[in-house]
């Protein structure tokens, strides 16, 4: 009887898990070839520092080039117990990103193959490819987001947050924006509203703060384009995000309603600093990661005959912007 109750639990295990390790080890396994499309500046900026990694001791960590210290002692403890080809390593740091993100859609999004489809075709090319940093911090962002919703989850929320923070410490901007929203929504209003002057505030800032002059002149591959297809579609999305927001609460899809706010945010964001593009993709980029949990509570609320065509433009932009990306860009 022992046995046959630890058989059905172990089948009821991997009919949950397999959705979520499937799609994770085959996608980690294309981020560690690195071998499609045109080779990325960010590409041999992670070599170097599995190169570090390699080389430096337990006491020359915080001479990791990046302020990511918690992704350098990654690498230190993978160089210590595990050193193997970069290649390995590349596979091994996409899965646990993956990993946590696949799981934090099956914990709080309303459809979890909407969600991860969103993400490989919206953010698998732009984050989980070729910014494994940004990738790993903003994972465990969102599973601290998931936690801080949840209400009563705040040693968990903390910890996942501290993570995020050490892989990536811009995920930093991410988290206080939640926690205004979650708290005090005159305040995450009242921000969001003040972000439209984004552009006159950080120049007022860089004037200050000497180490922000550099991103007044920096420009990144391609310029920001408030009407590209992608915008449209976020266009989009906040609009019914704003028509269903009454029946989002009324299901208690919190996770699903902060991603709204979190879109509204981010749009605002970026149209605010579109004269820095660099900072208008590196503040928003975080928030718009969030719109899977979004666009599955969406496809669930609207009717078939919108929402599979909805969920399907999604797709197909973000295969076209992936191609750009892989391939256009240089």
């Amino acid at each position: 009887m022992i046995e046959q109750l630890r058989s059905e639990s172990c089948q009821a295990f991997a009919a949950r898990w397999w959705v979520v390790v499937l799609p994770v080890l085959l996608l980690a396994g294309v981020c560690a070839g690195h071998i499609v499309g045109t080779v990325r500046e960010d590409y041999g900026a992670y070599l170097a520092m599995f190169a570090w990694a390699r080389t430096v001791e337990w006491n020359g960590l915080l001479t990791f080039p990046y302020r990511d210290y918690g992704f350098g002692a990654l690498l230190f403890l993978f160089a210590k117990l595990l050193p193997a080809s970069d290649a390995l390593w590349f596979f091994l740091i996409a899965m646990l990103g993956l990993g946590v993100k696949f799981y934090c859609f099956q914990l709080f999004s309303p459809a979890y193959w909407v969600a991860m489809l969103v993400h490989v075709a919206l953010f698998f090319v732009l984050h989980d490819y070729t910014q494994l940093r940004a990738s790993l911090g903003i994972a465990f962002l969102m599973l601290g987001v998931g936690f801080l919703v949840s209400r009563g989850q705040y040693g968990r929320m903390a910890g996942s947050w501290l993570l995020a923070a050490s892989f990536h410490v811009q995920t930093l901007f991410a988290m206080l924006l939640a926690l205004t929203c979650v708290f005090s929504m005159a305040a995450f209003l009242g921000g969001t509203a003040l972000s439209l002057l984004g552009g006159k505030l950080f120049t007022w800032a860089s004037s200050n703060f000497d180490r922000l002059v550099p991103y007044l002149s920096y420009r990144v591959e391609q310029t920001p384009n408030p009407f590209s297809s992608l915008k449209i579609y976020q266009y989009l999305t906040l609009v019914l995000f704003l028509y269903y927001r009454g029946d989002i609460r009324a299901r208690g899809w919190k996770m699903v309603e902060l991603s709204g706010w979190f879109l509204l945010a981010g749009l605002g964001i970026f149209i605010g600093l579109l004269r820095f593009p660099a900072v208008a993709h590196r503040l928003s980029e975080m928030l718009f990661a969030f719109m899977p949990f979004l666009v599955s509570g969406l496809f669930v609320l609207m009717p078939k005959r919108f929402s599979v065509p909805y969920v399907g433009a999604a797709a197909f932009i973000g295969a076209w912007a992936s191609y750009r990306i892989l391939f256009l860009w240089q």
